[in-house]
């Protein structure tokens, strides 16, 4: 083996840990932590905004005061995590830029690049927040709670995903 998690390990740890989140009476997602920390800095600027800000509603227990959640320290895990396993690790993985898929493309422009995964994660990030849960959320632990919600959303991810991905690597700079 080369070092890599097989996908059956991944799904069962992930499975693993949304039964024990689920078991607390959470769910899992991640886009509580990116309100909660929009919340800390409005809440340190413009302390008489947080009451009224639909973009932290229901991060602050319905006042202005803020406490950490395990939503937010997952997040932090997570890139903490991801850092000591880049580390640690023996594989060896290639560092570009731009991905040659990207360059076949759309052409060697890392601004745009850039700019494109800012725009789109903004968005996802903004359209997560008014669906009110992330793909985590509403797929991994929507679906494994049979929720209507999480069906009719991953059916809806899929069926926007797959279009779009056929679109943007179709014949000519089409993924390897």
């Amino acid at each position: 083996m080369d070092g890599k998690w097989s996908w059956v390990k991944a799904g069962l740890a992930l499975g693993i840990l949304n039964i024990v989140i689920f078991l607390s009476g959470n769910h899992l997602g991640t886009t509580t932590f990116y309100s909660q920390t929009t919340g800390y800095i409005t809440n340190f600027f413009f302390p008489d905004w947080m009451p009224v800000s639909s973009w932290t509603k229901g991060t602050c227990g319905g006042t202005a005061s803020l406490s950490v959640g395990w939503q937010w320290l997952f997040v932090m895990g997570l890139f903490i995590g991801a850092l000591v396993a880049n580390r640690t690790s023996k594989i060896e993985v290639k560092k570009e830029e731009v991905p040659e898929m990207w360059i076949d493309r759309f052409g060697n422009k890392p601004y745009l690049r850039f700019f494109h995964a800012f725009f789109g994660g903004f968005l996802l990030l903004f359209g997560s927040r008014l669906a009110g849960g992330c793909t985590s959320s509403h797929v991994i632990s929507g679906m494994s709670q049979m929720a209507l919600s999480g069906i009719v959303f991953g059916m809806a991810v899929f069926a926007a995903g797959i279009p779009t991905a056929l679109l943007l690597y179709r014949r000519g700079g089409g993924a390897r």
